[in-house]
């Protein structure tokens, strides 16, 4: 409990957390985990009625993707999406849940899932509050800083940014196309790109 929050306490969500913390590295698996107690923050915030067994799948598996189980050709996102389908379905979870699941993951890096049901708009947050920052976010100070004590953040700016890198130069030509507007925009007139070292470093915390 966090916050005065419970997560989900089946025997699923212990085996999915099990699985993430045996499969990544020690500043990983603590991203994925603040990732889902600050879903669960802005649940509470709402008081939304999301299902917290799919939040806590889509959030603590979202980055399989990093990992030996989601190793592949594919840009990260679509790799882990296949891999924690893999395993719910492995566990039996029914198709509806486990592709949902699926779709929540891949879609992560977008802003996609901002326009989507609770579970998937509520994780998003999570996520982006944890990698990026959401400057209009109010989120209780006390309660924030709880989640970093219980997962430090260990250096995750430069450890993420390190995985990106490592996931750029072993997968060329890169598969993750601009938005086609994007693409537009740059052969028009001269575009500046936003440094995505600088955009991680934009994140309200100091490592």
């Amino acid at each position: 409990m966090i916050s005065g929050i419970k997560a989900p306490d089946t025997q699923l969500a212990r085996e999915a957390e099990e699985f993430v913390q045996s499969s990544s590295s020690a500043m990983l698996y603590n991203h994925v985990m603040r990732c889902y107690w600050f879903a669960e923050l802005f649940a509470r915030q709402e008081n939304a009625k999301a299902d917290r067994e799919l939040m806590f799948f889509s959030a603590t598996l979202h980055d399989l993707g990093f990992t030996e189980h989601g190793r592949g050709p594919h840009r990260f996102e679509i790799e882990g999406a296949h891999a924690a389908r893999r395993f719910l379905k492995d566990r039996g979870v029914p198709d509806t849940r486990s592709w949902q699941v699926w779709s929540t993951i891949a879609l992560h890096t977008w802003d996609i899932n901002l326009y989507k049901e609770d579970e998937a708009r509520l994780v998003e947050h999570g996520i982006l509050y944890d990698v990026v920052g959401l400057p209009d976010a109010k989120l209780d100070p006390a309660d924030v800083a709880e989640i970093v004590k219980r997962y430090p953040r260990l250096g995750f700016k430069r450890g993420f940014y390190e995985l990106l890198c490592e996931e750029l130069d072993t997968k060329q030509p890169y598969q993750h196309f601009n938005h086609i507007c994007t693409c537009i925009a740059h052969n028009r007139s001269p575009m500046a790109m936003p440094d995505g070292q600088a955009v991680l470093n934009g994140a309200p915390f100091d490592e």
